[in-house]
């Protein structure tokens, strides 16, 4: 951080940044470190930096153990403190000031201040162009206080499409090579942020075209070290993942490994963030729209299908939505209103398998499958609360 010739007062140079949001731990809080350094020309016998966090909508305190409170301040010009069960919720803003010479804390000298900031649940998002999204056709969709996002500079902002921007990208791993646009995510941190009633988080390290090789680290790994760069730096903890792969896997090979190396990317991604148990919701294949109907590619896509399917009910912590219904922007990319259907059905999905609400999230899922007389199929769903209806001629 570079110091202007006539910079003065408290400097906050590690710790949090304008819109961050810090992921809340089991007891629904956070631990907000922060250090810099204060520097003064007035003359003086004892300094001391002085910290608060306030709640932006009222200004009060948000506790009182977080009112001002007094850093470690050394002589040589540093100081650092922890803002310790920093609740959930927000926005917030962090305040700072110097203190000389125990003058009134409301005529100190001035302090860097942090704003925007919340504590609630920050959730990745990995996979490929539907992830990253493509859609292009006009919707309602706009940013909203409370959801957030780190961005590809390396900065916390507010949430808004493209979250694949990659205007000064200190993540190259992950560049697009043509312009984003709609994707389902915000539509899915909204949804969350209104039904949890705390700040969402996150995190676009999506890319398109990406082969799920990428994402596993005993075959290439690129795209999944690209991932923990940006937790990291983002704060380094998260509540889950939403992945929406596997269009370049639907080649001859893919299918064939497919199962397996999702399952290491899962436990991969576990045992990065230590936790054993950390949720993974994903999306099926959406729709391809064939020239021909017969092009092999269509039974790739059909295969990819049924092991996304079968990882829901076979991997703990791993839930599993339908997109077949969406509409298409092209061939093979869900158009905006096609996102926002993806985006609140992810948010029911999270919401029931993740949180334990009272929502409705399961799919209709095949059970069994039986022969009944020569030319005839019994099929059995589950997760049919109304009617399901489907004819097949032959």
């Amino acid at each position: 951080m570079k110091t202007a010739l006539n910079e003065a007062g408290v400097i906050i140079e590690q710790g949090a940044l304008n819109w961050q949001i810090f992921q809340q731990n089991e007891n629904g809080e956070a631990t907000i470190a922060l250090r810099g350094r204060w520097l003064t020309q007035a003359a003086h016998k004892t300094a001391r930096v002085m910290v608060r966090l306030l709640v932006e909508n009222d200004l009060q305190a948000v506790t009182r153990s977080l009112d001002w409170s007094p850093a470690e301040t050394s002589r040589e010009g540093a100081w650092s403190i922890e803002l310790r069960h920093v609740p959930r919720g927000g926005l917030y803003r962090i305040e700072t000031t110097l203190q000389l010479d125990g003058s009134p804390l409301e005529w100190s000298q001035r302090g860097d201040m942090v704003h925007h900031i919340g504590v609630g649940d920050i959730w990745v998002i990995a996979g490929q162009s539907n992830a990253a999204g493509y859609g292009k056709s006009p919707v309602q969709d706009g940013p909203e206080m409370g959801v957030h996002m780190f961005h590809a500079s390396g900065e916390w902002r507010l949430a808004t499409h493209p979250l694949s921007d990659s205007t000064g990208t200190q993540y190259p791993g992950n560049r697009e090579t043509s312009n984003g646009s709609h994707s389902p995510y915000l539509a899915f941190g909204r949804k969350l942020k209104n039904a949890l009633g705390y700040p969402i988080g996150l995190i676009p390290a999506a890319m398109g075209g990406s082969p799920l090789s990428a994402w596993v680290k005993s075959v290439n790994g690129g795209l999944f070290d690209n991932m923990l760069a940006y937790l990291r730096d983002a704060g380094g903890a998260c509540r889950g993942m939403v992945w929406y792969q596997g269009c370049a896997d639907t080649g001859p090979e893919g299918p064939s490994v497919y199962a397996a190396r999702f399952a290491e990317m899962v436990s991969d991604f576990r045992r990065a963030l230590n936790d054993a148990r950390l949720p993974v919701i994903t999306a099926q294949l959406n729709r391809y729209v064939a020239i021909r109907p017969d092009d092999p590619v269509n039974e790739g896509w059909d295969a990819i299908r049924e092991i996304q399917r079968q990882a829901a009910r076979t991997l703990d912590g791993v839930a599993v939505i339908g997109t077949l219904d969406a509409g298409l922007s092209d061939g093979i990319h869900n158009d905006s209103s096609g996102n926002m259907v993806i985006g609140g059905r992810m948010a029911d999905a999270a919401l029931g398998a993740v949180y334990g609400r009272d929502v409705k999230y399961l799919h209709p899922d095949l059970r069994m499958a039986r022969r009944v007389g020569a030319q005839s199929l019994e099929l059995v769903f589950d997760n049919v609360d109304a009617r399901l209806s489907y004819e097949v001629r032959i």
